[in-house]
């Protein structure tokens, strides 16, 4: 991890904002803060802490990181700046503060605390150019982490080291050191450790211990397994005991030698017996295929011989087939014959259903009759065909007599109507003179 800028603004002792350049500080790769108690060294350390993790080391509450000689409107803010697993970022956090609103009764209104983390890319003219990754406290806890490979109380464990502890470490004894030593860097996990090779070392002896019986187990199980080897003219072989690893080890070479023999007199016999089955399988596959052609001769032979007992009924059969090759000649024609009776039987079951429509006069008729007949039919047909527009005229004509009729009858009813209603249509209906005038 290398730290390039550290920005804050009205954080702990610092009233107003500072900035730290990191990057001139380092030039000779190492760097150090000095000044007088309260100058605001640890006040750094916490910034970066707080920047990187959103809180700062120990059990400091983050509200109350914000100046006490801060201007009211000014906000607490810290950047930092660094690069890391080769990526360079820059961080921005707020804590949760108070600021004066004229709306709340208070008279304060809380803002929460905020985060916002970016990524440096260059750009093709050199210029800085920072990215956005992420806003939210989760997300950028992540990204730290993974950048890192550091969570907050491993990150103060192996990079800051808290200076009242630093103290104590000093003044404590060699006891107590170590307790704390082991409390600030984790050094739990090699007491672990080291109780893990305790308990390996007490396994392994006990496994010491029961090897012997282990080991004579074993004799005498392969001892039971290579009972069928036996040694070869002028070799012996005898069992050791289990006190005796060298002769265990001989004995065993032993018998692997003579399992090797075994096995490579066993590959022998196994190879002769491949070629012997490899003989036996294509004498058995010629024997088979001589089987099947006699089995296919004798049946040969039977059908010769059945063919031959029906060579006497071949003239027979020689000369139907001949009638049947002369009928095919004829065959259309019978054919035809019999799709034209079909058709003769329809046209006479077609006849018997128009004449049932007839009437019963000319149901027996011959065709001259009722050719005869049906030209009547249609001499007549047109003649009354003709007549068809006078009756529609006729029937206009009826219908609008019967419209003047009408008309007429209310005609007369209003002239019946007015004369009744002038003096001289009173007097001649009622047969008086009508008045004289003066």
């Amino acid at each position: 991890m290398h730290l390039h800028h550290l920005t804050v603004q009205v954080f702990g002792p610092f009233a107003r904002t500072e900035t730290v350049d990191f990057d001139a500080l380092a030039d000779n790769g190492l760097f150090l803060l000095r000044g007088d108690t309260g100058a605001g060294k640890t006040s750094v350390l916490d910034a970066v802490c707080f920047a990187l993790y959103g809180t700062v080391p120990g059990i400091r509450p983050t509200h109350r990181l914000r100046s006490d000689h801060a201007p009211t409107g000014t906000r607490t803010t810290v950047t930092l700046d660094f690069s890391s697993a080769g990526r360079r970022l820059k961080i921005t956090r707020t804590p949760k503060q108070e600021r004066p609103s004229a709306r709340p009764k208070s008279g304060f209104v809380t803002d929460e605390a905020t985060v916002q983390l970016h990524q440096h890319t260059g750009t093709a003219d050199g210029h800085d150019q920072w990215d956005p990754v992420c806003a939210s406290h989760q997300d950028a806890v992540r990204e730290i982490e993974a950048a890192l490979g550091l969570n907050k109380e491993q990150f103060c464990q192996v990079v800051l080291l808290p200076q009242g502890d630093f103290a104590k470490f000093l003044r404590s004894d060699a006891k107590d050191r170590a307790t704390l030593l082991r409390r600030l860097f984790g050094t739990d996990r090699f007491q672990e450790l080291q109780t893990w090779l305790t308990t390996r070392s007490k396994d392994t002896g006990k496994k010491l211990d029961e090897a012997p019986t282990e080991v004579r187990r074993l004799v005498e199980r392969i001892d039971q397994e290579t009972h069928t080897l036996h040694p070869q003219d002028g070799e012996t072989s005898i069992r050791p005991t289990a006190d005796d690893p060298a002769a265990i080890l001989a004995w065993t070479q032993q018998l692997l030698t003579l399992s090797q023999k075994a096995s490579t007199a066993a590959k022998a016999d196994a190879e002769h017996s491949d070629v012997a089955h490899d003989e036996a399988k294509r004498s058995h596959e010629k024997t088979t295929d001589l089987a099947e052609r006699q089995a296919r001769h004798h049946g040969a032979r039977t059908r010769r011989t059945a063919l031959d007992e029906q060579a006497a009924d071949h003239a027979r059969l020689r000369e139907e087939l001949d009638r049947g090759r002369n009928a095919r000649t004829v065959q259309p024609l019978l054919d035809g014959l019999d799709r034209a009776a079909a058709a003769l039987e329809e046209a006479r079951v077609g006849e018997n259903r128009a004449r049932a429509l007839l009437a019963p006069e000319h149901q027996q008729d011959d065709l001259h009759h009722l050719g005869v007949h049906l030209e009547r039919r249609r001499t007549e047909r047109g003649r009354i065909e003709s007549l068809i527009p006078s009756e529609r005229l006729h029937a206009e004509l009826g219908t609008r007599l019967n419209g003047l009729a009408a008309k007429e009858q209310q005609a007369r009813e209003d002239l019946d109507e007015a004369e009744s209603g002038s003096p001289g249509g009173r007097q001649k209906r009622t047969g008086a003179p009508a008045p004289s005038t003066p």
